[in-house]
């Protein structure tokens, strides 16, 4: 399927800088797909996964010459195994995301996403989150150096990431702070953080300062919105009233009959007020 130019811009406007999901548009490469997100007239796009892609340095091209931005990748920690919570696991990290800093700055952006690893039953919580805080502040002069910002996703444990151990905003936003660091956030999944948690718009802005980067998905069934019980165009509202400026992921699964087109209508009608 190639490329088709002559699409209208329907993300022209938006008021958030939309990440569209790369697997939306299947059949194109990598560098066709960011000339169709283009196209479309959205800015951005995210695949967690691009770290390792093999044209990283055309694709980075192709987003300079269209002005489209890059979300988060992958950089370290795992959901259910390992990760920065156990302090033998920190040598593993760090090479982890040192790697990741590399394929980066190949790619062409400045977010990445690490996992805290699943909850640990021989220490406490509170000395669980005390050793990301270590590896962190190990790794923080490297991310200064470097220009990123590495994001802990906080994820729910009641219905998708059972054991995993950053669950809530202020857990993440108490550990951002002993961090200390420009260069170590965390990452506001809205769909993860209503079940956890609730109180989306409130969370958001009262932990703006500890936020690096958004994902977004209605809740229950994590598709677009419109589909569940959030109100995105409030949401969308308050995360740029908030001052972030950086990308707005896309990361839930479309519903199976709709169309690209008549989904992307959707997404822009919640970021355009």
């Amino acid at each position: 399927m190639p490329v088709n130019y002559n699409v209208e811009k329907i993300g022209a406007g938006i008021q958030v800088k939309m990440a569209l999901m790369t697997g939306w548009f299947g059949g194109l490469s990598h560098v066709e797909m960011v000339e169709q997100v283009a196209a479309y007239g959205f800015p951005a796009f995210e695949n967690l996964g691009a770290g390792k892609w093999e044209d990283k340095e055309a694709v980075r091209a192709k987003c300079d010459e269209l002005g489209i931005s890059v979300g988060a990748i992958a950089c370290g920690g795992t959901i259910n195994g390992e990760g920065p919570v156990n302090p033998a696991y920190h040598d593993t990290f760090e090479n982890e995301v040192r790697a990741a800093i590399v394929n980066a700055k190949a790619l062409g952006t400045k977010t990445l996403l690490a996992l805290t690893g699943a909850e640990r039953s021989d220490m406490s919580m509170a000395q669980q989150m005390d050793n990301v805080v270590v590896a962190s502040k190990r790794l923080a002069p490297m991310l200064e150096d470097a220009g990123m910002v590495m994001v802990y996703e906080t994820l729910n444990i009641r219905k998708d990431h059972k054991g995993y151990a950053l669950v809530y905003s202020k857990q993440a936003a108490d550990m951002v702070r002993q961090v200390g660091s420009p260069a170590v956030k965390f990452l506001f999944d809205v769909y993860h953080q209503q079940i956890s948690e609730g109180d989306v718009i409130r969370n958001l802005t009262d932990f703006k300062d500890e936020i690096g980067h958004f994902h977004f998905g209605d809740n229950p069934g994590r598709r677009e919105p419109g589909t569940g019980e959030l109100n995105y165009k409030n949401i969308f509202k308050a995360i740029a009233a908030s001052g972030y400026t950086g990308c707005v992921s896309a990361e839930f699964s479309k519903s199976k009959d709709l169309e690209v087109e008549a989904l992307l209508r959707i997404l822009a009608d919640c970021a355009r007020w």
